[in-house]
């Protein structure tokens, strides 16, 4: 075996290093690793070629290259600023996502401005929809959020707003989701954090309220003063119905005795009468005439006990001549 000149090997080396030199870059740039939950979409001149998940795959080299994806986050700061960042990424993150938007300035049915903090949870389903079907992901799903609250909350009052927060909830996540769908997402749940009413509102909520009370009390205490003047009318009525039986019964009972006394009268009378009959019988006398004469002696004296004079003038049929003259 012939030895190799010098000439012989440095032939050998220049046919050797890019020989050696394409293996490499094929190791390096053709070879990759996709981890569990990501997804890599490959292109081949130009082209969509295929979607590479967890596992050893290869590239072609200066054929195929990875889709990047323009990728965008939110960070709250601890001053309540938010801060945007956007990158490239070739990886697709498959797992859920928390897209916490800033607050939204939202105008209700009734004019009033609020303050909406909404938030939602996304998985990312179809990688080739995410990468070809929508340009910036993260600010598309930001702007149909944001479009679609002011149109629900458009229509809702500040009240209704307010006590209506699971509602808006599932109205919000029924418009959005079919979206989400074309572009290669799956929405998992749709949350407003907070609503807050700006200042002036606020101020006349809280008088709202205060007045309410207001109110209330005055309900109350009319309602008590109410029951207050009910329940002293009852008592009265109970107590004059009382006392009218009472008097009742007393007037009943006075009637009653008077008309025993005069009933006992009259048959003390009647018995005196007869017993008068009965002594004048010796005399013939009427007992008529006995008692008749005695009520007119009564009569004159009761008129003869006057304060000023008098003249008395006795009837014909008494048989009385003359006058009597009477202080």
């Amino acid at each position: 075996m012939e030895e190799w000149s010098g000439a012989t090997w440095l032939v050998a080396a220049q046919i050797a290093l890019p020989v050696l030199y394409f293996v490499y870059v094929s190791l390096w740039y053709g070879v990759f690793v996709v981890e569990q939950g990501t997804a890599v979409l490959v292109e081949r001149m130009g082209k969509y070629h295929r979607t590479y998940k967890e596992g050893l795959h290869f590239l072609v080299p200066f054929v195929d290259v990875m889709r990047p994806v323009i990728w965008r986050e939110t960070e709250a700061q601890g001053t309540g600023a938010y801060v945007t960042k956007q990158e490239m990424r070739t990886r697709i993150d498959l797992r859920e996502h928390v897209l916490d938007f800033p607050l939204q300035s939202v105008v209700t049915r009734d004019n009033v401005e609020i303050q909406v903090h909404p938030m939602i949870l996304y998985r990312l389903t179809d990688p080739m929809r995410v990468a070809y079907e929508v340009y910036d992901l993260s600010h598309a799903v930001e702007k149909l959020v944001q479009t679609t609250l002011r149109s629900i909350i458009g229509d809702m009052g500040l009240d209704d707003t307010l006590a209506s927060r699971e509602e808006i909830n599932k109205m919000l996540t029924s418009k959005i989701k079919a979206t989400f769908l074309n572009w290669g997402c799956m929405l998992t749940r749709m949350e407003l954090l907070e609503i807050q009413p700006t200042q002036s509102v606020v101020a006349a909520m809280h008088q709202q309220l205060a007045a309410e009370r207001i109110r209330r009390a005055a309900i109350v205490s009319a309602e008590g003063y109410r029951q207050q003047v009910k329940t002293t009318a009852e008592g009265e009525m109970t107590s004059m119905i009382a006392q009218s039986k009472g008097e009742m019964e007393v007037t009943i009972i006075r009637a009653k005795a008077l008309a025993d006394a005069k009933v006992i009268i009259a048959q003390a009378e009647a018995q005196a009468v007869t017993d008068i009959g009965d002594a004048l019988k010796d005399f013939k006398i009427d007992p008529t005439d006995y008692l008749v004469g005695t009520k007119y002696m009564e009569a004159f004296s009761s008129i003869a006990k006057g304060a000023t004079k008098r003249t008395v003038y006795f009837p014909f049929e008494t048989d009385v001549v003359g006058a009597v003259s009477m202080l």
